[in-house]
């Protein structure tokens, strides 16, 4: 242990590294953090006595395997009340949903320039079996566009991961990409203020997005939906067709499965 190494110094530091919203942050990970914090390294011991104490205080969890990660607990995952001025100045992810849900079928789908072909928007945040990590998107877009000579249709499918302003990080990229496994394409959907403290990483996390061919939607003013901005185009991911079909059997409503029969059927015909 170094000299400048306090272990209650880096208990505070960990605290206010660790995205807002939960998000699980791996230790080599959050050393690597902590280290550009403090510039000097930081011991392998000095982190895990600092850790261990906001874990005995109850501040922070643990999620074990593949070198562990940690994430504020709901104690410390408060949201505060946004000030008077501006009551829209904090947005939890929970009411980013509606606004997302309706770029998606306004904004979103327009760019797609499908026509009259079939366009799906889901809320998954909370179906399906969890299949290991990340296996939840927060929404999911289907869309089946017919061909005017060649028969059937091309089925594209969408993931969509969002985020909080402070949950835009370096991990929420990876999510995205790790839920490519199911799907075409990857989107992070970021709520990023203009002039927030966060911006300072938005050149970090389109240049991640960019590397991983994953897509990302800054989203200014959820009040204002439709003028979301597409920082980065996805990659088409060239996920076998089997994974797709039951992902979206375990994940289509009843109604939708039915639509998406009954559009590819008409195709078939």
């Amino acid at each position: 242990m170094g000299p400048d190494d306090d272990p209650l110094d880096l208990a505070d530091r960990i605290l206010n590294l660790l995205p807002g919203d939960g998000t699980p942050v791996l230790n080599r990970v959050m050393r690597a953090m902590l280290a550009r914090a403090c510039e000097r390294p930081i011991d392998q011991e000095t982190y895990f006595a600092a850790r261990d104490r906001l874990l005995a205080e109850g501040r922070i969890g643990r999620l074990r395997g593949q070198g562990g990660q940690i994430f504020l607990t709901v104690a410390e995952v408060a949201i505060p009340e946004a000030p008077a001025a501006d009551p829209d100045a904090r947005w939890p992810e929970a009411r980013l949903m509606a606004p997302l849900q309706a770029y998606l079928e306004g904004t979103f789908r327009k760019g797609l320039d499908l026509g009259d072909n079939l366009c799906l928007v889901q809320d998954t945040s909370a179906l399906g079996p969890r299949q290991g990590q990340w296996a939840r998107p927060d929404f999911i877009l289907v869309s089946a566009m017919r061909f005017r000579l060649l028969p059937g249709a091309q089925v594209d499918v969408h993931a969509f991961e969002l985020k909080t302003e402070a949950g835009g990080t370096v991990q929420a990229v990876h999510e995205a990409l790790a839920q490519t496994r199911f799907t075409h394409f990857g989107h992070l959907v970021w709520h990023l203020r203009e002039g927030a403290r966060a911006e300072a990483r938005l050149g970090e996390i389109a240049a991640q997005c960019e590397a991983h061919g994953i897509g990302l939607i800054r989203l200014r003013d959820p009040r204002a939906p439709e003028n979301a901005e597409i920082l980065v185009d996805p990659v088409r991911k060239a996920t076998a067709h089997a994974i797709i079909d039951g992902f979206l059997e375990s994940r289509l409503t009843a109604a939708n499965r039915k639509r998406l029969e009954l559009a590819l059927r008409e195709q078939r015909a």
